[in-house]
């Protein structure tokens, strides 16, 4: 050891020692989290920063205020009772440990936060000292999760809903992901009865009827008076206090103390009544109560198919299930819009996160599929008109073999072959994907024990002696798909009724009997033919014909979406739902216009005549209160008759009641959509519109230059 190495020690230390309180003060300042430390009372005795940009204050006035200033007023009776039960067992309390928290800027808008608390102790003074870190862009990314969640779960109620189970499993499983989704502590499903406000507990959801049932008749009460103003009633019990002292001594002999009600539409708009109800208050979100009313849209429409099938003929069924997936179609494409669009803003805000930016993309493509199973229910109902277009037959054959072998099984074995330089066909994708899955879930039926299944893709030329068996059939050139099973065939019997609608030979729970009268009507609404052969235990073979392109056509190939193209314009949004009209109003400010907004008819009018330089009208089809779209825009072009018109809706286009002198030349958007689609579809309108107005200038003034000429 060196003669001066302990005296350097020495001198390391005393510096150290030294230096240590500027330290920590420099750390204090420049800590990345806000910080601030509290007395016993909750006065704040420093504060960083960081902490004063976060809650909108100078450090100097968070030093004259208390930490209860910087919490929401509803919350701050329990947050001084659990700062004082803190103060009496201080213990360091990581970040995470509890649940998010609520902080209160000085604009007065609410924070999401996680806290971490650490004791200290100085000159006998006993403080605290709080880490605090904004969470808000981390809740809107679980938020959007949680969303997506949501809606894959009322996409798959929705299958369920057109399944063949039992009334009773399909309220029990709804029940089921009211519990999952809501964390709720009860759950009600109840019935209408003949009198007004009379319930009775669905059969299929009776785990909490001890608890409910007591409640029943004063539920009924409420949702009869609030029924009498309200178009969509919703029974929103936060605390007690809100209702009536009956009413509130019930729920608490009940354990309960929140709840959400809201009311099962049919055709009446008063089938029944869905609710959730919690043991604290406070509980429930606008999202919450969005998904209550999606479930009980749902439900309303399965009750509807119920009653329908009970009492029309047979020939009137594909009619009731066509209601039943275009009211489906409407709630779920609106849940998918906020959905997807919240989506892509999140998209754009986390570029550089892999970790957020793999959850957005994940929860973009269950919207995706959401968006898919839509388009089939309306496609398998023929409640949407055929869209052909060309379709490459080798790709999408290929596509289709992944998706029938996760469907169908391992123990089915899939073939398929394709010729060589197969022309594209020209047809309806979703409609040929529905009939093919059709076919090859029928092939796997008639091999329970496992089998092979064939599709194979030939050319066919339709011509010369061809014809004589085929006469329904233009002559021409066509794909022959030949779908082809190894399984227990079909009867003469059988094979004569294949494809009558609702025929079937499977058992109630397996089968509706559609399934080939639908494959039928797309094959000649395709302008096709199809023909079966089959015989027991033979297999069964079925060959569909439907139309190649011409040389002049192509198959579209699949390409990143186009770059949104805005603009400036004024455009006013009208949209019921609060939810869509803040993604469609996102939207579009993105894209540059200038945006006004309103909830129904009336009060777009309003703004229309305060504000005469609006653009385009930007408007949903179905608007709830006195007026629809097509009427609001009808009122709106009285007023301005330059405004662009643009609609968008989730029902299906043909069901939607537009008069043909209004629709000429107006454009409709179906839900859900993308920015860039939106972008598109906006740009086209306001075009239209100002090449019409430049047209009609030009026409005023051809009379003028011929009455010169002929004085001339």
């Amino acid at each position: 050891m060196s003669p001066g190495s302990g005296l350097k020690r020495q001198s390391t230390a005393q510096v150290r020692d030294e230096s240590l309180p500027r330290l920590f003060v420099q750390i204090f300042a420049t800590a990345a989290d806000a910080m601030l430390v509290v007395d016993a009372s909750g006065r704040i005795v420093l504060a960083n920063a960081q902490c004063a940009q976060m809650f909108g204050y100078a450090v100097d006035q968070l030093s004259s205020m208390t930490v209860d200033q910087l919490v929401p007023a509803r919350l701050r009776t329990a947050h001084r009772q659990h700062r004082r039960s803190y103060a009496g067992h201080a213990v360091p309390r990581p970040m995470g440990i509890n649940t998010t928290l609520r902080a209160l800027h000085a604009d007065g808008t609410e924070i999401p936060v996680e806290i971490s608390l650490s004791p200290l102790e100085v000159d006998g003074l006993q403080l605290t000292c709080a880490n605090i870190r904004n969470v808000s862009e981390l809740r809107r990314a679980q938020q959007a999760i949680e969303r997506a969640n949501r809606a894959e779960a009322v996409a798959e109620f929705g299958r369920l809903a057109l399944g063949t189970q039992t009334v009773s499993d399909k309220v029990r499983f709804a029940c089921q992901l009211i519990r999952e989704h809501l964390s709720c502590d009860a759950v009600m499903i109840a019935r209408c009865g003949a009198t007004p406000g009379q319930l009775a507990l669905d059969p299929g959801c009776n785990d909490d009827s001890n608890r409910l049932a007591p409640l029943l008749p004063l539920i009924g009460e409420q949702m009869a008076t609030l029924s009498l103003e309200h178009a969509e009633p919703v029974l929103l019990i936060e605390d007690p206090a809100q209702i009536s002292p009956n009413f509130a001594s019930a729920l608490r002999h009940a354990g309960l103390r929140s709840a959400m009600i809201c009311t099962i539409p049919d055709a009446s708009n008063r089938s029944g009544l869905i609710g959730a109800f919690g043991q604290a208050g406070d509980t429930f979100t606008n999202e919450d109560r969005s998904f209550l009313r999606a479930l009980a849209n749902t439900l309303g429409a399965l009750r509807q198919r119920q009653s329908a099938e009970e009492q029309l003929f047979q020939s009137q069924r594909l009619e009731a299930l066509g209601q039943l997936t275009g009211g489906v179609a409407h709630d779920f494409n609106n849940l998918l819009t906020v959905v997807s669009g919240n989506l892509q803003i999140l998209e754009e805000r986390f570029p550089d996160d892999p970790t957020a930016a793999a959850m957005i993309r994940s929860a973009l493509r269950a919207a995706g599929r959401g968006a898919d199973l839509t388009r089939k229910l309306l496609a398998f109902a023929r409640r949407q008109t055929l869209q052909p277009r060309a379709i490459d037959v080798a790709a999408w054959l290929e596509s289709l073999a992944e998706i029938l072998r996760r469907t169908l099984g391992p123990n089915i074995d899939i073939e398929t072959r394709c010729s060589a330089d197969m022309p594209s066909v020209r047809a309806d994708p979703v409609m040929l994907d529905t009939a093919l899955l059709n076919l090859a879930v029928n092939a796997r039926d008639a091999m329970p024990a496992g089998g092979r299944l064939s599709l194979v893709a030939d050319h066919f030329h339709h011509g010369g002696a061809a014809m004589t068996r085929r006469r329904d059939l233009a002559p021409g050139h066509y794909l022959l798909l030949t779908v082809s099973d190894t399984g227990s065939g079909m009867t003469a019997e059988v094979l004569a009724r294949a494809f009558e609608p609702f025929f079937t030979t499977k058992d109630t729970s397996k089968g509706s009997g559609l399934g080939l009268s639908l494959v039928y009507g797309f094959v000649k609404q395709s302008g096709g033919h199809v023909e079966v052969e089959s015989s027991p235990d033979a297999g069964t073979v079925i060959r569909m014909m439907l139309p190649t392109v011409s040389s002049a056509e192509h198959a579209p190939t699949l390409a990143p979406h186009d770059a949104a193209e805005g603009g400036t314009e004024r455009v006013l949004v009208v949209e019921d739902d609060d939810d869509v009209r803040t993604v469609a109003v996102g939207f579009l400010r993105r894209l540059g216009y200038q945006v006004i907004e309103a909830a129904d008819g009336p009060q777009a009018l309003a703004l229309l005549e305060a504000d005469p330089v609006v653009d385009l009208l930007f408007t949903d089809v179905v608007l709830r209160g006195p007026m629809t779209g097509a009427d609001l825009a009808r009122e709106a072009l009285a007023q301005q008759p330059a405004l662009a018109v643009l609609f968008t809706s989730g029902y299906a286009p043909q069901t939607l009641s537009l008069d043909t002198a209004l629709s000429r030349g107006v454009e409709l958007l179906g839900k859900p959509y993308r920015i860039e689609q939106l972008a598109r579809m906006v740009r086209r309108a306001i075009e239209a519109r100002d090449q019409a107005a430049a047209s009609s200038r030009r026409a005023s003034l051809r009379p003028t230059t011929a009455r010169r000429r002929s004085i001339s």
